[in-house]
């Protein structure tokens, strides 16, 4: 653990000191152990944290993930990771809602941007919130927002989560799971990876807030692994994990739209938009 640690806090201090000209009251917060980098940092934001965080954590024991699933992940084998921040999200144009596609854009870019340049992207995004090579899962996002004591009325405490899978994909799970190192060739410590994908999102944070998700649109089509593919959906997240409920809706994915929602397409020449918040979607095959 001490190697890993001295890891994350090497990168930590060279992400806080590249970080100083545009982000001057950024911290970087190195732990040990934590329940979920995620709830650390929600309880930053209820304790009146008005600054922007960088939440790390060299082993995670309650790791969260979409509709209350727990994301497991072994130390040194995942980068988790939580930056917090005031965000007027309902200021951003189009709305604040595709936030999650933007993040998974940023991190996707930033980490094809470590390998040799191809032709086809390999990070591949599954609407709303995960990562994906080849149908297999490599990370997902989880975003939370509060209103956090003493911001502005437009603002929220919004919380950005990663947990990425860097090693270890267990033999058994190979078939859904994948990591950077077998998916991507890319052997990556937790703090390689940190000072890859954190710039990424500070960067795109600021286009973000002024532009919306509209500008990203195309970058996230040259990425969209259901587009084209037959889709299930559930308006209840917990009806799609739970596997017994059948779906509210089937169709041909189309893409998104300029606000970041699923476009399906039901057969009877309508395009279906439908909500990050509403809906869990998985390829028909996958059902």
């Amino acid at each position: 653990m001490d190697a890993g640690i001295a890891d994350l806090n090497q990168a930590a201090e060279q992400l806080w000191l590249a970080a100083q000209p545009d982000w001057p009251t950024l911290s970087v917060e190195v732990l040990p152990e934590v329940g979920s980098t995620n709830a650390h940092a929600l309880a930053l934001g209820r304790d009146g944290a008005r600054d922007p965080v960088v939440v790390t954590a060299w082993r995670q024991t309650a790791g969260k993930g979409r509709a209350g699933r727990q994301w497991d992940a072994q130390p040194g084998q995942a980068l988790t990771l939580s930056l917090a921040l005031p965000l007027a999200l309902a200021d951003v144009p189009g709305g604040g809602s595709a936030l999650s596609l933007a993040v998974g854009l940023w991190t996707a870019q930033a980490l094809d941007a470590l390998r040799p340049p191809a032709s086809v992207p390999a990070v591949q995004l599954k609407w709303p919130n995960d990562l994906w090579i080849n149908d297999r899962k490599l990370a997902g996002i989880l975003i939370e927002a509060i209103q956090g004591p003493g911001l502005p009325p437009a603002q929220r405490w919004v919380v950005i989560g990663l947990g990425l899978n860097l090693a270890g994909t267990p033999h058994a799970l190979r078939n859904e799971r994948t990591d950077t190192a077998s998916g991507l060739g890319l052997p990556l410590t937790p703090g390689q990876a940190m000072a890859a994908v954190v710039p990424a999102w500070l960067s795109g944070l600021r286009c973000f807030e002024q532009k919306g998700f509209a500008p990203l649109r195309t970058g996230y089509d040259a990425r969209d692994t259901l587009r084209g593919r037959e889709v299930a959906l559930w308006r209840h997240l917990q009806s799609s994990a739970a596997g017994t409920a059948a779906p509210d809706a089937q169709g041909i994915a189309r893409g998104v739209d300029d606000q970041g929602a699923l476009l399906v397409d039901d057969g009877q020449g309508a395009l279906q938009p439908w909500r990050i918040g509403e809906v869990s979607v998985r390829p028909r095959s996958e059902t």
